[in-house]
């Protein structure tokens, strides 16, 4: 079976057109290739806002919660970074952030599902993020969501945590400079 090109399409570009086309073009239609590195790192480093101090007077103690830290990194020892407590836990919920769903082979439902084409509220987003932390997480966290999306479809996500009633921590993930 053979292919019949449509002959009405022009063989060439007419580079007048072109240079036309592309005058059209405002800098904001090529935001994401122009900050991806700015990007990249926001996501890398997201700002803790907050930080708390243990409170001691509960179960939970300096080293009750030990793990690998997120992004995984050498310690400079020969070994791999680990991080305790409110660290682990922040980085627990940064890792959600960061993942998609299905991207990670053994815990498939870990990350958010991606919401590229889905018309969304700042409440609807929220509920949605907040909901797959709390079931990712194997802890009992008192938590709040809020999302601002600006103007431009950016989200900056807060996320607001404490566990058995000590100070609470703030999370800011999102782009920083926009």
């Amino acid at each position: 079976m053979s292919t019949q090109f449509n002959n009405s399409l022009p063989s060439q570009i007419d580079s007048e057109e072109l240079n036309r086309i592309k005058s059209n073009f405002k800098v904001g239609d090529n935001y994401r290739s122009e900050s991806y590195e700015q990007n990249q790192y926001n996501r890398k480093f997201p700002e803790i806002v907050t930080k708390g101090k243990f409170n001691t007077g509960s179960g939970f103690t300096e080293n009750t919660l030990v793990g690998l830290s997120y992004p995984l990194e050498l310690d400079g020892n020969g070994g791999i970074k680990t991080a305790s407590n409110y660290e682990r836990i922040s980085q627990q919920i940064i890792e959600v952030l960061d993942t998609r769903i299905g991207e990670r082979v053994l815990r498939r439902s870990l990350g958010l599902p991606e919401l590229i084409f889905e018309t969304l509220s700042e409440s609807v987003l929220s509920q949605v993020i907040k909901k797959q932390i709390l079931s990712s997480l194997p802890l009992n966290i008192e938590m709040e969501v809020s999302v601002e999306i600006s103007d431009n479809g950016i989200a900056v996500i807060f996320v607001g945590y404490s566990l058995e009633g000590s100070e609470r921590y703030l999370i800011k993930y999102g782009v920083k400079n926009v």
